[in-house]
């Protein structure tokens, strides 16, 4: 049985930031298996037996960054679609952007957990119950929201809407520049306008999904 993540108190909230921060960095750049506790602890600058102290293992810290960063993009993703008026004639795009704006900003953690929240989803027996445990509660919502927004739509409907509205956006989160290749440009888009090609996308094929049911 692993050890709980530990909560943060005031004299030790410096270092598991730290600790947070430096683990997201090394299990994106090296997966799971390969992230040791070792170079977490150098990238942090806090000492093995610190770290061991305040997650135990590899295994409790890997959930407890997902558990920070889920917790930041959900949190968002809530706020933005309470604020969506689900029989708006725009209610689906303003779903759509309330699934996307977060982790695409600032709250998803940039490249290094693009990399970690792709892997989540297509991820093995740990990484489907970290989805389960931090993810669905959150997905459940916007299924609602797609069901009751989306003329036509069930659960079945909305359930896939959102589960292939999830592909989309992992393809381009990591904003590492194959988009603007494949499309002949140079430098990165905006993060307005891949958010607004997004949300055109994903509408059009939540649209179609409708109309073929």
């Amino acid at each position: 049985m692993s050890k709980a993540p530990a909560k943060r108190g005031s004299s030790a909230s410096g270092a598991i930031e730290k600790i947070l921060l430096a683990a997201e960095v090394e299990f994106a750049d090296r997966g799971f298996d390969g992230a040791g506790m070792k170079a977490i602890s150098t990238r942090s600058g806090v000492s093995q037996a610190l770290l061991h102290y305040h997650f135990g293992n590899k295994e409790t810290l890997y959930e407890a960054v997902i558990a920070q960063r889920s917790e930041k993009i959900n949190s968002e993703r809530m706020a933005l679609l309470s604020r969506v008026d689900l029989d708006a004639a725009d209610a689906l795009d303003q779903i759509l952007d309330a699934l996307f704006r977060p982790p695409l900003g600032p709250s998803g953690g940039q490249n290094a957990y693009a990399r970690i929240f792709s892997g989540l989803v297509v991820g093995q027996e740990r990484e489907q119950a970290l989805v389960r445990k931090f993810y669905d509660p959150t997905a459940q919502k916007f299924v609602a929201a797609l069901e009751r927004a989306v003329p036509g739509a069930d659960q079945a409907m909305a359930g896939m809407a959102y589960t292939l509205s999830l592909g989309a956006l992992i393809a381009v989160i990591g904003r590492d520049g194959r988009v603007e290749r494949l499309m002949g440009r140079d430098g990165l888009q905006s993060f307005e306008a891949v958010l607004a090609q997004l949300v055109r996308f994903a509408k059009g094929g939540v649209l179609a999904l409708t109309a073929t049911s």
